[in-house]
């Protein structure tokens, strides 16, 4: 991909250029060059590295991601009348904050609502939350379902090993991802992993649910932000093909087809994402997401009209 600029053999791409004790998966878009969340600047055009900004002139404020919308923290006497708790809180819910809510509050919404089916189905049916949330051929006309699925699990004591490792992975993967490219991004790319892999689903007369098309999303989008660098690329394959094989294990031809819709899609969508920041800068922001989130919904289409013809 344009945009990476230095060789692959100069330093290993998966750590900071300015603190090769720390790990990331973030580019610099201006040079290419690795950058932890201390060292990403928010510009116009993406996140840059701070030589990058100072080359450009200083025209843009160093605001590093990682401090929640770069502003110093105040002393207020508002500030330190609130408790404890309801400033983290604060923090924490805050849009342009870094702290991971979207994947914490997935995965926490799958865990309880598994729980939840397990009780209202005695662990031996798809329990109540599956019934009315997961994607199931002869609904599509139930359009949420193509979103909500990917929160729901059947209530079965069985897939306590399917959210189990589910959960490990998503973990290890999801709130890192999340902090590094901003919940904007995170979501536009989990939420076309899950919406792509549960039409597919349904078109093929398969049920669709759990996290796992959103996880290999995540595994897709990473892979094309490391493409140009060997070492990081192999890694992530790696990665990919131990969490294929696992989840063809439990989840056969469904676990097959989450994986590569699910890799394909988000892989897809983040870059669509890069091409638009490198190539069409002055564009809209809102741009890029709207052509991700228009192709999504056409192939959404296509499996709701077809579920409603058969």
């Amino acid at each position: 991909m344009s945009g990476f600029g230095y060789p692959a053999d100069e330093a290993d791409p998966s750590v900071c250029y300015r603190h090769p004790d720390r790990q990331s998966w973030v580019l610099c878009q201006r040079c290419g060059r690795t950058i932890c969340p201390e060292c990403q600047i928010q510009a116009p055009v993406g996140v840059q590295c701070p030589e990058c900004v100072r080359e450009a002139g200083g025209s843009v404020r160093w605001t590093p991601t990682s401090i929640p919308g770069g502003k110093a923290r105040s002393g207020g006497s508002s500030q330190r009348r609130q408790p404890a708790w309801m400033r983290r809180l604060g923090t924490m819910l805050r849009p342009d904050g870094n702290a991971p809510v979207l994947s914490w509050g997935i995965i926490g919404a799958a865990i309880v609502l598994w729980i939840v089916g397990l009780v209202t189905s005695g662990g031996i049916g798809f329990g109540i939350p599956f019934t009315f949330l997961a994607a199931i051929p002869g609904l599509e006309y139930q359009i949420w379902r193509l979103v909500t699925g990917l929160i729901v699990y059947p209530g079965l004591w069985v897939s306590g090993l399917s959210v189990g490792l589910g959960t490990i992975f998503w973990l290890l993967n999801a709130p890192g991802f999340e902090r590094q490219v901003g919940r904007g991004r995170f979501l536009a790319i989990v939420l076309s992993a899950t919406v792509l892999s549960n039409s597919v689903l349904l078109l093929t007369g398969n049920l669709g649910y759990g996290i796992f098309a959103a996880l290999f999303g995540i595994f897709g989008a990473y892979l094309v932000a490391m493409w140009s660098y060997p070492a990081a690329r192999n890694q992530i394959l790696i990665m990919l093909l131990i969490n294929g094989a696992i989840n063809l294990a439990i989840g056969g031809t469904v676990g097959i087809i989450s994986m590569v819709v699910g890799v394909l899609a988000g892989g897809g969508a983040e870059y669509l994402l890069r091409w638009f920041d490198e190539n069409r800068p002055r564009a809209s922001k809102r741009t890029p997401y709207l052509v991700v989130f228009g192709a999504v919904a056409a192939v959404a289409i296509i499996a709701i009209l077809v579920g409603s013809l058969s």
